[in-house]
């Protein structure tokens, strides 16, 4: 993925200033910094929901700064949101069946019996498996906690095999424990997924990347690796506070 100079902006207000980022294949990023920095702006706008006012967004080799969301999902592009996004009158397999099918060829064929789509249900099997949700498969989500509503956001991300997966704020309402879990879920994602994350829990976000863009009010103020922005005194007078 490379983010080339984009710039987002909403009438007067500029969300995004001018802000690059190349990931390589397998890479793991954080793009961290205050509320109000740009940060899930950026990310719509690598998703598709928001468009570039200057700029492109590369991906997979292709220009698809205009791209809607579906077909950036079909090329290969995952997304978790801050505010889980789940069908909770339904069971576990019952939303990774519809994250899945999404991005198949029979993704207008919901009439069609789920057990003869043995492409999906391999797809879920394999998220069921990565988020460490198997036993639940069967379970209506409006029964679990919201740590297993996180899992299984991830689950629904990963079930179309994506090649760049965007997590926004993973670790947002949980507990400790939950902390715990869902870092070191992320760190056992395979290591040839390329992974986007935001998030403010900072021994979650320098703790499971290698590189990380720090920004402020829109525009980009540091990048490296995790241990040159914790040093880094322009971000911690920002941003963080180390002891």
């Amino acid at each position: 993925m490379n983010v080339d100079d984009v710039t987002v902006r909403f009438g007067g207000v500029t969300a995004v200033n001018h802000v690059s980022l190349k990931v390589e294949g397998g890479q793991r990023w954080a793009v961290i910094g205050p509320n109000g920095a740009g940060k899930t702006t950026l990310f719509r706008t690598i998703s598709g929901e928001v468009f570039p006012t200057e700029g492109r967004v590369e991906l997979f080799g292709s220009d698809m700064s205009r791209a809607a969301p579906y077909q950036k999902a079909q090329r290969g592009v995952g997304r978790t949101y801050q505010v889980t996004e789940l069908f909770k009158e339904l069971t576990v397999e019952e939303n990774l069946i519809i994250a899945a099918q999404a991005v198949t060829k029979t993704r207008f064929c919901f009439w069609a019996p789920v057990r003869v789509r043995g492409e999906v249900d391999e797809m879920v099997a394999n998220a069921l498996e990565a988020v460490d949700l198997t036993s639940a498969r069967h379970t209506r989500v409006a029964d679990m906690s919201h740590g297993s509503h996180r899992q299984l956001e991830i689950a629904m991300a990963l079930s179309s095999n994506p090649k760049l997966l965007l997590l926004d704020e993973p670790a947002a309402g949980l507990s400790s424990a939950e902390r715990r879990m869902m870092k070191g879920l992320i760190n056992g994602l395979p290591r040839d997924l390329s992974i986007v994350l935001i998030e403010h829990d900072m021994d979650i976000a320098l703790d499971l990347v290698e590189r990380v863009l720090v920004l402020d009010n829109g525009s980009r103020i540091a990048e490296g690796d995790p241990d040159e922005i914790r040093t880094n005194q322009r971000v911690q007078d920002v941003y963080l506070k180390f002891d």
